[in-house]
């Protein structure tokens, strides 16, 4: 709903100048609208909030969750990300140069850029206790997560600023980096993102990173913007319960700086209990989430 507003607003303001624009438009295009709106129709009570970290978005979600969960403030949240296609995000990145003419193409050497997508995902998590006590499925755990924000600049990344939320995924969630079995990468298909994601998983990894499976769903789905970290959190759930690692379409000509395994073309079958979510966003808002295989 917000986006439809805000671009109605938009042309109204091109079209026939500020004066004109709707003072109940724009205030119906408040993002905070969308979870807001989610707790009434469900009659859901205690916190409800929007965390506005666009690529990163989900993941923060899931942590903010998760802590939570952790402090004993809730048994179980709703937590995720969505997003509509939009005219401003086309146009947009289309001026800065970073949009595919034809396909999105991560860690391939060729790669033009990404290309806008949309989508949702939302995941229900609570406390193994109140899990356990009514029988749920549960697809996997979520031991920890690590954020950090390195503003070193608008749209491009850090090595140090990534580097640092894998690392503090890693140390809070009490896991080894020898037991990490895959990674799920913001993988964006840009030349400077996807530089930038290889150089901190060497970092992270250092000699071991080219036997750790790397993929990228951005191949597949595009890139949906504040849905984006949430439906990839989505897919390394499924990835841990079910040991099938997606792959990264489109990939032609390898990249020497982005020399990893980034699962070419075709899904990959193996056993993964450990897998990290990287999710990075503009103004240095970076994030990686720890889904770890239930183990019941």
């Amino acid at each position: 709903m917000g986006e439809k507003q805000m671009e109605e607003s938009i042309d109204t303001w091109v079209m026939a100048g500020t004066e004109q624009m709707s003072r109940t438009k724009i205030m119906q295009s408040s993002a905070n609208n969308i979870p807001a709106n989610i707790g009434r129709y469900f009659k859901l009570k205690g916190p409800n909030y929007l965390i506005p970290t666009a690529c990163a978005a989900g993941n923060y979600a899931i942590g903010y969750g998760f802590d939570f969960i952790k402090r004993s403030d809730l048994d179980y949240a709703l937590v995720g990300g969505a997003d509509a296609f939009s005219r401003l995000a086309f146009t947009g990145f289309q001026r800065v140069h970073a949009m595919a003419s034809e396909k999105c193409k991560p860690f391939d050497k060729n790669r033009k850029g990404m290309l806008v997508g949309a989508g949702a995902a939302i995941l229900f998590i609570e406390s193994l206790d109140s899990a356990l006590q009514r029988k749920a499925t549960i697809y996997a755990e979520v031991p920890g997560y690590g954020i950090s924000c390195d503003a070193y600049h608008m749209t491009a990344s850090k090595v140090e600023g990534i580097e640092k939320a894998m690392d503090k995924a890693i140390k809070y969630s009490r896991v080894q980096k020898e037991e990490v079995d895959y990674i799920n990468a913001h993988g964006t298909g840009t030349q400077g993102n996807d530089k930038t994601e290889c150089a901190a998983i060497k970092r992270v990894f250092k000699e071991r990173y080219k036997s750790i499976p790397v993929s990228s769903i951005k191949s597949m789905l595009g890139h949906p913007m504040g849905a984006a970290s949430a439906i990839e959190a989505l897919t390394c759930c499924l990835t841990v319960k079910e040991n099938i690692i997606p792959p990264t379409i489109n990939f032609e000509t390898p990249d020497p700086e982005c020399d990893i395994d980034c699962v070419p073309n075709k899904a990959k079958v193996k056993k993964v209990n450990i897998a990290l979510n990287n999710g990075f966003a503009f103004g240095g808002n970076n994030s990686c989430l720890v889904i770890k295989k239930f183990q019941d």
